[in-house]
């Protein structure tokens, strides 16, 4: 992709501007790039059915092909689009921890995620306690396919400012809703198999998932 002008919109974490959340919208619709709030770290975010988008992530970001992006949902509801079996104790999670920082690893094989799985037959899904992806997401028709708003190796960055400074030039849109309440990336719990297990600390602690979910293994 050509370099783009990056344009910052300030939007108002609680009550965003519908005109705002379009503008994103159709930002992804067009196949580019851009940052949203979210409850934990800003998100890069694209349209997962369309691979040049994805591919577009990888690229500016720096990102090892062999590391999957995640969903944002709109809603719970929205899991059955993409995952046809949920383990009792993803459902557990689900009920407990969102919308919040928890993404939840579930097996996944369908060509509808193909682009982002990175090969793996895995899906990662979150629902962000943060209404502008969410709205977002809904405009696109479509969960949003998502990693942090970083260059890889540098940190995930909790303000639009941070993440501007790091993309600028390679996003169309950057979403500036202050600074992400937990600033920290969220927690990413496989449960394809017994017991779950963690595959990256962060915003839901390792005791706070074993008092949900009792037997939790580290990685």
């Amino acid at each position: 992709m050509m370099a783009e002008q990056t344009e910052v919109v300030v939007v108002d974490p609680e009550d965003p501007d519908p005109q705002v959340v379009e503008r994103a919208a159709g930002v992804v619709r067009e196949g580019r790039l851009a940052i949203v709030p979210t409850d934990t770290v800003y998100g890069v975010v694209c349209d997962p059915r369309r691979p040049a988008a994805v591919d577009e992530v990888y690229r500016v970001k720096g990102r090892r092909r062999d590391q999957p992006l995640a969903l944002l949902l709109r809603d719970m509801a929205q899991v059955s689009s993409y995952v046809e079996e949920v383990p009792e104790a993803a459902v557990r999670a689900m009920q407990q921890f969102w919308p919040g920082g928890l993404t939840v690893v579930l097996r996944d094989t369908s060509e509808a995620t193909a682009a982002i799985r990175a090969k793996r037959r895995t899906i990662g899904l979150r629902l962000p306690a943060h209404v502008v992806p969410r709205l977002v997401a809904e405009r696109v028709g479509c969960a949003l396919a998502s990693t942090s708003a970083n260059r890889s190796g540098q940190p995930a960055p909790s303000t639009a400012e941070q993440a501007a400074e790091q993309l600028r030039g390679v996003v169309a849109l950057v979403l500036d809703a202050g600074p992400a309440p937990a600033g920290q990336e969220s927690t990413v719990v496989e449960f394809v198999a017994r017991p779950p297990s963690v595959l990256r600390a962060g915003a839901i602690s390792i005791e706070r998932l074993r008092e949900v979910l009792g037997e939790v293994r580290e990685r």
